[in-house]
């Protein structure tokens, strides 16, 4: 590996960053009304780091509130005896994201998804709320694997971790 590509490597966008900035961006939002242009405008003046992926972190907010409404109603399904009201605005934001990542981005495996989600809500959140999420996250999971919207990990099969000989 040349100097150029490990310069890459060490400066690849985090999209950890990106997604606290998100979440901060969507509080902002839900807050203020303030237009995304001038959320991405502020989050962008105001965030201490420099390695977040600018492109993640705007299209995860755009498809979050974009994909909102339906985002919720699956939240509401299934969120067994807890009125959606009562959910804090920072958790819902972190389990739309969360949700959003599962549904509609294809390149983000579920449980890296989902373990973001919890690492966030952690951080972001009530010391108990990971539980709840990492309950919610769980069922919605499996709703979309029932519904065919992605699928679950599959072990390798045995040709694909043989080692073959060379010729």
């Amino acid at each position: 590996m040349n100097d150029t590509e490990q310069d890459k490597l060490l400066k690849k966008p985090h999209r950890r960053h990106s997604r606290e900035m998100a979440i901060q961006g969507l509080y902002a939002y839900h807050m203020t009304q303030n237009p995304l242009q001038q959320i991405f405008k502020d989050m962008k003046m105001l965030t201490e780091y420099d390695d977040y992926d600018d492109d993640f972190f705007k299209e995860l907010i755009a498809k979050t509130l974009n994909y909102e409404e339906a985002i919720d109603e699956r939240i509401r399904i299934r969120s067994r005896n807890w009125e959606f009201a009562r959910i804090c605005l920072l958790d819902k934001i972190i389990m739309r994201m969360a949700i959003c990542e599962l549904v509609y981005f294809d390149d983000i495996p579920p449980r890296v998804a989902i373990t973001e989600a919890l690492e966030m809500a952690k951080v972001y959140s009530t010391a108990d709320s990971h539980i709840f999420i990492n309950g919610l996250l769980d069922r919605i999971y499996h709703d979309l694997i029932a519904e065919g919207r992605i699928f679950p990990p599959s072990k390798p099969k045995e040709s694909e971790t043989e080692i073959k000989e060379r010729d």
